[in-house]
């Protein structure tokens, strides 16, 4: 009987090394972003965010619904300000070298998004993702904050004229 489970258990151990191995490699997008979260954000975008709005929150500028759709490091929120409401996340972008952050979160997000997706680099720190013949639009941007700190926001717009940037957006 050892005999016979020795080597099951080896091949099991190979098995799951490989595992483990085919996961490290793919595991970029997953560390980045909640690929199922930014799916439902995108899906959501056809009916306003309507069915993920929390909570609304309102300010003489801003409306702001919290939300449990957490795409890129639990702060996301769905807003409306200068622009219809939109599902926009904030959060650190590192990588080794941070001049590369929005190359480097690009390539996650496109893994995220999958096939049918194409991105153009809409200003130095900005890429839009866009589907032919599908409305939604995702941005990634990378900035400098106070601190000197790379940092990133992810936004689900509902259309292309959502998305562009407005007079005064850095």
């Amino acid at each position: 009987m050892r005999r016979i489970m020795i080597p099951w258990l080896l091949g099991a151990g190979v098995a799951l090394l490989t595992g483990c191995a085919s996961q490290a490699t793919e595991q970029t997008a997953a560390e980045r972003f909640d690929c199922a979260a930014l799916n439902q954000a995108i899906t959501s975008a056809g009916t306003g965010f309507e069915d993920i709005k929390g909570r609304l929150e309102t300010t003489d500028l801003t409306r702001t619904w919290q939300t449990d759709t957490q795409a890129f490091h639990d702060a996301c929120v769905i807003t409306s300000a200068r622009r219809p409401d939109h599902y926009l996340c904030f959060g650190p972008l590192s990588t080794d070298d941070p001049r590369g952050a929005l190359v480097v979160g690009g390539e996650a997000l496109g893994q995220c998004l999958g096939e049918g997706w194409q991105s153009e680099r809409t200003a130095p720190d900005r890429l839009a993702f866009t589907r032919q013949g599908s409305e939604p639009v995702v941005v990634l941007e990378s900035f400098l904050n106070d601190r000197g700190r790379r940092m990133g926001t992810l936004g689900v717009y509902q259309n292309a004229a959502d998305a562009v940037p407005r007079p005064g957006d850095e």
